[in-house]
């Protein structure tokens, strides 16, 4: 079973989700006040991406692109 665009857009998400994470950690750290707002848009950003990610995931169960009872649970 080779890579699909399917596999190549979860990639790109999950990047997405990873960059928002260490870039929220990094003006965690800074600690001023124009960091936090920084820190707020990366959470924004993160739980937008993850949103969209599940119910990406879900949509495309739901209209029979992927099933998930064969690729994710063993017999």
């Amino acid at each position: 079973m080779g890579i699909t665009w399917l596999n190549i857009v979860v990639i790109i998400f999950m990047l997405g989700i990873l960059f928002s994470l260490f870039r929220g950690l990094f003006f965690l750290g800074k600690g001023d006040p124009e960091s936090s707002k920084k820190l707020l848009k990366s959470l924004q950003w993160r739980i937008a991406l993850s949103s969209l990610l599940f119910l990406g995931i879900i949509a495309l169960h739901y209209f029979e692109v992927i099933n998930l009872r064969t690729q994710l649970l063993p017999n």
